[in-house]
């Protein structure tokens, strides 16, 4: 961020010299009279702020929505950091090499148990990658802050809702691994 501000203030600098010195030469060159433009700009946006410039007030006002609009963001960013994400991740990849056994165990051998941990792992596993576009795509900043609190409500009764399915499918139907085998079995009859 300071480098970004250093790149922007150097852009800045042959404009703003322009307009502190009020000449129509060319831009000032040399570290002495660069230090002289950063002290003028200084003293010029401390004499703006202290003197309450009517003429700048809409400008100040719109800043203001743009820091408010900026807050999610930067939350967002607190939170990223101070959070404990690596766990989770690595126990999304876990989730999803388990699949990797796990499906082939369900259609070869059916039993209530891996039946139950398939359901488990499917629900998980779709939650957290709808979680993560809900997070991605729904951000308050964008689309308001009414919309992802709906989406997230939807998400967690939609995965609840299938859990439920899926567990009914396991303990009082064919299992998870039989509807398979029986869906496949539609177009061969």
């Amino acid at each position: 961020m300071a480098y970004l501000a250093r790149c922007q203030l150097s852009r800045g600098l042959p404009a703003i010299s322009k307009i502190v010195s009020g000449s129509n030469s060319r831009f000032l060159v040399g570290q002495k009279s660069l230090q002289n433009v950063v002290k003028n700009y200084t003293s010029l946006v401390n004499n703006v702020r202290k003197s309450g410039v009517t003429a700048l007030r809409p400008f100040a006002e719109n800043s203001q929505k743009i820091g408010r609009a900026l807050v999610p963001f930067a939350n967002q960013l607190r939170a990223s950091s101070t959070g404990d994400h690596v766990k989770l991740w690595q126990m999304e990849r876990v989730v999803a090499a388990a699949f990797i056994v796990l499906l082939p165990g369900i259609l070869i051998v059916q039993n209530v148990v891996l039946d139950g941990l398939f359901a488990a792992l499917l629900v998980m596993h779709a939650h957290w990658g709808l979680e993560a576009v809900i997070l991605d795509y729904a951000r308050p900043a964008v689309v308001g802050p009414v919309l992802p609190k709906i989406l997230f409500a939807a998400l967690y009764t939609m995965s609840i809702v299938t859990l439920a399915g899926l567990l009914a499918l396991a303990y009082n139907g064919p299992g998870v691994g039989g509807a398979v085998k029986k869906f496949w079995a539609i177009g061969n009859k």
